[in-house]
């Protein structure tokens, strides 16, 4: 049995539909792994590859999924950033972002042994961090009032 549900937000005094199908961009990755390896393609003809270090029992030949995760971040940022500020008026154009991202986690709780039970430790990212210097076309000044969007 397939339902189909609609998602609505309110925008000040209205109503708007928020998962509209038409509106909707699709993504999909394949992918094909070798011992701790994987190569992934996506439906916009690009290729990832992940892998973790020799000491967690992989090759160490790709950024580690977790890098990817951060990388997304970053990419997304910068994507965002330069969007609002081609939409501004008066415009802002960005010309470049510097990042200084970090993430920590401690390794223990996804080494954690037997596999059969939960880790005392967590086996997630405990905290990102970073800094962000935005770089804006020409050098322009941007007041405080022109941040608080």
């Amino acid at each position: 049995l397939l339902t189909q549900h609609r998602c609505f937000a309110t925008v000040g005094s209205k109503e708007i539909e928020v998962d509209n199908e038409m509106h909707r961009k699709h993504y999909a990755i394949t992918g094909v792994g070798q011992r701790s390896k994987v190569t992934c393609n996506t439906n916009t003809n690009h290729t990832l590859e992940a892998d973790v270090p020799k000491k967690m029992g992989g090759g160490d030949e790709a950024p580690q999924p977790v890098e990817h995760l951060l990388a997304a971040l970053v990419g997304c940022t910068q994507a965002t950033a330069v969007y609002v500020g081609r939409m501004m008026k008066p415009r802002l154009i960005i010309e470049k972002i510097d990042f200084n991202i970090e993430a920590y986690r401690d390794e223990r709780g996804a080494l954690s042994l037997p596999i059969s039970e939960l880790p005392t430790i967590p086996a997630r990212l405990q905290s990102v961090s970073g800094s962000v210097a935005v770089h804006f076309k020409n050098g322009v000044d941007v007041s405080e009032e022109q941040l608080r969007i």
